[in-house]
């Protein structure tokens, strides 16, 4: 790897290590639903991830603190092209610490002469003599490939942190031989008018301070030894104003905490800075995260609001397997990812305690696709939500009176055996990864974390960030936070909700899905931008869209965002009363997805009735096997039927009747499928069992079954995940004894829970069109900030389509907004 000369002496430790005392909690039952079927390939699919920085190929490890030039946030993060081995700075940039370009090598390694960590600052007043806004760096560098001559070596850049040249000689020479003199960090010190450098040394921080960036003077050590947690690498030290309006120093570093049982990622201390010497508020520190992978963490000033808030990005590793393989190695060549970026902020608590808290960037709302909102849900053993996904954002509220463990898993599989566990026992919160393990890839010993709860925490809010191969947890104001990888499965797609011990209630969850950074880093070309002065071969009809796109906001309209460029489709022309269609030209799909802006109302498209049993049979080419072949629908008044007949396996012979009744083939193309169920509560998977499934290539995904009630319920299968998927809804009826049936009713395809058929046709949507059917929809969200949106493709590859907007709504919301079309190899963005 980059570092492994000097990490040599460190490795040599990790045999000798004191383990992490893990907590072993009981194995969590879920559900037997798939996720996302997984087709065979003799090409492995894709795990790379979708919303955390990675590198375009080969190995990543610690980020160096950005610098803000020219706009931009410009980062740098060490990059080899084999894994673990030697190389140099990679550089990327982001206007909002959300979407990352990258930008190629910034610092080269040279012949035997790698380059390792440091940082860079922008140089305003011209104190080294490059000019005034030149970009320098210190870095560390092993001369002459020699581990115990690590020194500290300056780089300039003229043009905005591009391209930097070597100073020459090292500025800060290594004093004595060591193999733990690296990783310098520079702030300036307004108040003494100099520069400060800390350099993490063995059980201690090194502090030098210059006039100029070249000339530098030793003042002073802070060491701490006893609890051993190893050697400083990857040191900070920074000003903040606190919330009580008082400005404190902070100094860190990244430690090998796991000698004395605590996490091997950030710890900091708050105090004073006199221009020589660092006083420390507390004698030991506190941890910014107390997950496994949080390292070599770094923070820089929110160029917004730099005195109450920075930002702050880790990479998400451990030296204890940092060197193995991983399957990203083999899915997409590379290995190695960031953290999602956060914003810090320092908290005056009671005692005189400062605290950093964390949350992710609030750009990250920015990259949201599509929000899930579950229903609240009091539990006592395993409730499973219905929403399979890989790449998203999970918030709820868990409150409780008396258990043993509450949490929520996710990364679920089928049948329960795999998963990654996120709760809360014997007054700590944990995050634990061993459900998820896979042998090749294995954490070893360090399959568990956690921290330290408020005694007596009968709640707790949740943020639980999943991306691919990794688990972000923050809890409450972000005091407190766990990162760890976690190599998911293609088939670990499940979320579920569980307790032991008691009953706890889950509220206000909601499940975010967000943009794929890479592809927001490099779009396509748009197939429409609407910057033109008018719509060009598209076609309208009504007063709607006008004659052409808008500048922003029109008339009467709140402040219009998220569009890219100068304009975009705008269908407030007249106000909200304002109707009419927007049509493309025809084209043919040729890449796996469409991604485009959307805003304005949530008016969805109305429901699709996909069988109502009001006829003679169970539906056009709808098969029926055992005591219903032959049947058909039977007449009755259930509270809450529609219409006068409805699906009831109770005919052919009572409840001793069995068989099963199957759908056509469909695609699926809508959000949910919402149907009403009865009867008997034999639920899918046991003995006689009555239920409705939803299979996907034979494949049970969803499955329902009656309440012993013959009270019509409503269901609502959210299949978003499975758009494009062929389908069959299949009624199965194999229990014989008491309520040993099931009745259904109205099953609609639709874009919204608890739907029903016959809504008004007030939709503000947009639509693709396949042989004059609408195959995929989507609309806003009352808002009128645009969001990424996303259509799998892949099913229609070759076929001939047609995009239509629609504004068919002149009441409240009555609008839609659309820009940046694109046909694209990878979801939104």
């Amino acid at each position: 790897m980059i570092r492994a000369l000097k990490r040599s002496s460190f490795a040599k430790k990790v045999g000798l290590l004191g383990l992490i005392v893990l907590l072993t909690i009981s194995t969590i039952a879920v559900g037997r639903l798939a996720g996302a079927h997984a087709t065979g390939s003799s090409t492995p699919s894709s795990l790379r991830a979708g919303y955390h920085l990675t590198p375009p190929s080969g190995w990543l490890s610690d980020p160096q603190r950005p610098v803000y030039v020219n706009g931009k946030y410009n980062f740098y993060y060490l990059h080899s092209s084999q894994d673990n081995g030697p190389g140099g700075w990679e550089h990327a940039t982001s206007s909002d610490t959300a979407v990352w370009n990258d930008e190629g090598t910034a610092l080269p390694q040279g012949t035997n002469f790698p380059v390792w960590t440091g940082s860079s600052v922008v140089d305003t007043n011209n104190t080294a003599g490059f000019g005034s806004g030149a970009v320098v760096a210190l870095a560390t560098q092993p001369t002459d490939g020699d581990a115990f001559q690590q020194s500290q070596y300056l780089w300039y850049s003229t043009d905005g942190g591009i391209t930097f040249t070597q100073y020459g000689a090292p500025v800060i020479a290594n004093p004595d031989s060591s193999d733990w003199f690296r990783d310098p960090k520079i702030v300036w010190d307004a108040s003494n008018s100099k520069w400060v450098a800390v350099i993490g040394r063995q059980q201690k921080i090194s502090f030098y301070t210059s006039p100029d960036l070249k000339t530098w003077t030793h003042t002073s050590d802070f060491a701490y030894t006893t609890p051993n947690i190893g050697g400083f690498e990857c040191p900070d030290i920074f000003q903040i104003k606190a919330s009580d309006g008082t400005w404190h120093w902070v100094m860190a570093g990244s430690m090998q905490g796991d000698y004395s049982g605590k996490p091997d990622t950030y710890a900091y201390w708050t105090g004073s800075w006199n221009g020589t010497t660092f006083t420390t508020d507390q004698t030991d520190p506190q941890w910014l995260d107390w997950g496994s992978d949080w390292y070599a963490a770094v923070t820089w000033p929110d160029q917004s609001n730099p005195d109450t808030s920075r930002y702050a990005i880790g990479w998400m590793n451990n030296w204890h397997y940092a060197p193995h393989a991983v399957p990203t190695d083999f899915t997409d060549n590379y290995n190695g990812q960031m953290s999602v970026v956060r914003q810090i902020t320092l908290k005056s608590e009671t005692g005189g305690v400062y605290s950093l808290l964390s949350q992710p960037t609030p750009a990250l709302s920015n990259l949201a696709t599509k929000v899930i909102l579950p229903a609240n849900s009091t539990v006592n053993g395993t409730t499973n939500l219905d929403y399979h996904g890989s790449s998203y954002e999970l918030d709820a509220d868990v409150n409780w009176t008396t258990l043993n463990n509450v949490g929520i898993s996710v990364g679920t599989n089928k049948d329960g055996s795999r998963k990654t566990n996120i709760g809360v026992y014997n007054g700590n919160l944990y995050l634990d990864r061993s459900g998820s393990d896979q042998v090749p890839y294995s954490f070893g010993s360090f399959q568990q974390s956690q921290a330290p709860l408020p005694a007596g925490d009968t709640s707790v809010h949740l943020r639980i960030l999943v991306d691919h191969g990794s688990v972000e947890v923050f809890l409450d104001d972000g005091k407190i936070a766990l990162s760890s990888q976690a190599f998911f499965a293609a088939s670990d797609t499940g979320v579920s909700l569980y307790t032991i011990g008691g009953s706890a209630t889950f509220s206000n969850i909601s499940i975010t899905e967000f943009a794929n950074i890479t592809t927001a880093a490099l779009p396509a070309s748009p197939y429409a931008d609407f910057e033109a002065s008018n719509y060009g071969s598209w076609t309208t009809t009504g007063s709607a869209f006008g004659t052409g796109p808008a500048s922003g906001a029109l008339a009467g309209q709140q402040p219009v965002s998220g569009f890219v460029g100068n304009k975009l489709v705008n269908s407030f022309v007249g106000s909200d009363t304002s109707t009419g269609t927007l049509t493309s030209p025809s084209f043919t799909i040729g890449s796996s997805y469409v991604n485009f802006l959307a805003g304005g109302g949530n008016h969805p498209r109305p429901s699709d009735v996909f069988a109502d049993f009001e006829g003679t049979s169970w539906g056009p080419s709808w098969t029926s096997s055992g005591s219903f072949t032959g049947q058909g629908p039977t007449a009755e008044t259930l509270p809450n039927q529609v219409g006068a007949k409805v699906l009831d396996t109770y005919a052919g012979g009572g409840d001793s009747s069995t068989g099963a009744i199957t759908s056509p083939e469909f695609t699926i193309t809508r959000d949910y499928i919402d149907f009403m169920i009865a009867g008997g509560n034999h639920p899918w998977g046991s003995s006689g069992s009555a239920a409705v499934n939803l299979l996907v290539n034979g494949t049970v995904y969803r499955t329902a079954t009656g309440a012993n009630s013959s009270t019509m319920s409503s269901v609502n299968w959210d299949v978003h995940s499975l758009i494009g998927q062929k389908a069959q809804i299949q009624v199965i009826d194999h229990a014989t004894g008491s309520w040993g049936h099931v009745i259904v009713d109205q099953i609609v395809l639709t874009n919204a829970p608890n739907a029903t058929a016959g809504e008004t046709d007030n939709q503000t949507t947009i639509n693709l069109i396949v042989g004059g059917h609408v195959v995929r929809t989507a609309t806003g969200q009352n808002s009128e900030h645009l969001s990424w949106n996303s259509w799998n493709v892949s099913d229609l590859a070759g076929q001939t389509a047609q995009i239509q907007i629609i504004d068919n709504n002149s009441g409240s919301w009555g609008h839609i907004l659309v820009d940046q079309i694109r046909f694209e190899n990878g979801p939104a963005a």
